[in-house]
This record gives C-alpha cells, sequence and structure tokens, in this order.
C-alpha cells in the first residue's frame, strides 16, 4: 500500500542497512566468527547465533549499542546482559572490537567531547556544591549518567509499543474490515504482509510509537499494552496461559513470567 499523501517520508539517514550488507563488509566480516552466547532458554524472540552477530555487525557500523539495538528492534538491556555471560569471551572481544570500528568509521573518537564552560551562559550549580574543577567533572558526569538513563528509558517504553503494536497487526491482518479500520483511522502505510508475519513496519525508523496517537489508542483498546495502559481484554495474560497450558499437556513446567514483564529477552 502506498503511504497517504501528505506523510513524512525518512530521511535518509534513517536508512537501515540490511544485515547482509553488513556482514559482506571486508572489515565487519571477520567479526562475525566469534562464538556464540549459548542460550539457556530458547525464545523466538530471543537472542540467537543469528541475531548475536547481526548486533555485532550493526555495533561496528554505527559505533553505538543503542543505535545498533533500535534498528533490530530490541533493547540494549538484553544486548548488555550477553556481554555479562560468564562465558562470552569470544562474544566480548568481537562486541569491542566492533565498537572501536564502529568509532572510528563515524567519527565518533575524532575529537574529545567539549569539558570547559560555554562562553556566555552562567552554569547552575546544585546547593551547596564546592566550584571546584574536580568536582564539576563528577557532578557533569552524573548529569550524563542521568542523561544516559533516561534515554534508555524511553527508548525501552518507544520499543515496547511498537511490539504491542505489532501483536495487534498481527492479529487483524486476516481481517480485511479491520485492516480498512485501522488505515483509514491511522493514515499510516501498512505492509500487512509483514503484519501477519509480526515483523517491523516500514514507519518504524522515523515514525516513534506515542501513546496519544490512534494506532496506539487502537492498539491499547484492543488489549495488546503493557503496564496499566490497556483498556480492553489482555492478550498478552492470554497467550501466556496458552503457552503454560501448552506446556503443562508437555509434561513440562509453567514458565515463571514474574521476570519477564518489561519484554526483555534476555534468559
Amino acid at each position: 500500500m502506498e503511504a497517504p499523501t501528505g506523510l513524512a517520508a525518512p530521511a535518509s539517514g534513517t536508512d537501515i542497512p540490511p544485515f547482509a550488507e553488513l556482514a559482506a563488509d571486508p572489515e565487519i566480516a571477520p567479526l562475525l566468527e566469534f562464538d556464540p552466547v549459548p542460550r539457556k532458554v530458547k525464545r523466538p524472540d530471543g537472542w540467537t547465533p543469528e541475531l548475536q552477530r547481526e548486533l555485532i555487525a550493526r555495533i561496528a557500523s554505527t559505533g553505538t549499542l543503542q543505535r545498533a539495538v533500535w534498528q533490530m528492534g530490541k533493547h540494549a538491556t538484553g544486548a548488555e546482559g550477553l556481554y555479562k555471560t560468564p562465558s562470552a569471551d569470544s562474544f566480548r572481544a568481537a562486541w569491542d572490537a566492533a565498537l572501536a570500528l564502529g568509532r572510528r568509521r563515524n567519527g565518533l573518537d575524532s575529537a574529545p567531547p567539549w569539558a570547559g564552560d560555554v562562553p556566555g551562559i552562567e552554569r547552575r550549580r546544585p546547593r551547596g556544591r564546592p566550584a571546584a574543577a574536580d568536582n564539576d567533572a563528577e557532578w557533569e558526569d552524573d548529569q550524563s549518567e542521568i542523561e544516559r538513563r533516561a534515554e534508555d528509558a524511553a527508548d525501552s517504553i518507544r520499543i515496547k509499543l511498537l511490539r504491542c503494536r505489532r501483536m495487534f497487526l498481527e492479529e487483524i491482518s486476516g481481517s480485511p474490515g479491520k485492516r480498512a479500520a485501522f488505515e483509514i483511522l491511522t493514515e499510516l502505510p501498512i505492509d500487512w504482509d509483514k503484519a501477519a508475519a509480526g515483523e517491523p513496519q516500514p514507519d518504524e525508523p522515523y515514525n516513534r510509537a506515542n501513546q496519544r496517537e490512534p494506532d496506539m489508542i487502537l492498539t491499547a483498546e484492543s488489549g495488546w499494552s503493557f503496564g496499566e495502559l490497556g483498556y480492553g481484554p489482555d492478550k498478552k495474560a492470554e497467550l501466556r496461559r496458552a503457552i503454560d497450558e501448552h506446556r503443562a499437556a508437555e509434561g513440562l513446567p509453567a514458565v515463571d513470567w514474574s521476570g519477564n514483564d518489561d519484554g526483555n529477552d534476555e534468559e
């Protein structure tokens, strides 16, 4: 389906290169020959060996973990969990080398960050904070850490919303009436073949999920949401019950869902 008139197209800088293209890069290809981190629990959306190699390739391409997982529709916490796995020596070596390559390619190491005062701007320190240069640097480090955590939180919420929307689109992909209603109400370009497969939509790289927009309101009202944002039936709870019932029929224990409410991909 063509994008409706007036819908902004993604900027050229947001184009996401396919993994095959990155894997063919002569500098990136050797980095992908690491031993994947073994996973105790096999999940359809978990960090498979293929996804681990794609992560390394995208770190080498972008120079940052956040940008790499954003391109994959994943979250940094799961990737960091892989890095911290005791048996991940080969993976960590590939990660470190990919990060160094990506930062060099993207000019992230070309110059140190500006550490001085901005001319003409009076910086405000917290009450009681000494004016010594060392304390200033410590304060700026604290501020950077707060900003990084806020960015991680916002990125986590955005990815969760998009995952919820993908599940909703997959659910309605077989209904022509619901598909037409969604397109009319949201004016978004939907690839229904991708929707039926639960894959990312073409608009995701440049159209950030917003809980106030029609697409996410429809998603939440249909029960596909997280936390307390749902208005309809809890579809995720229904799926989890179905999985537990299937495992019980196979003589397997139920899944412990208590540590998996945030949608991360760690084991």
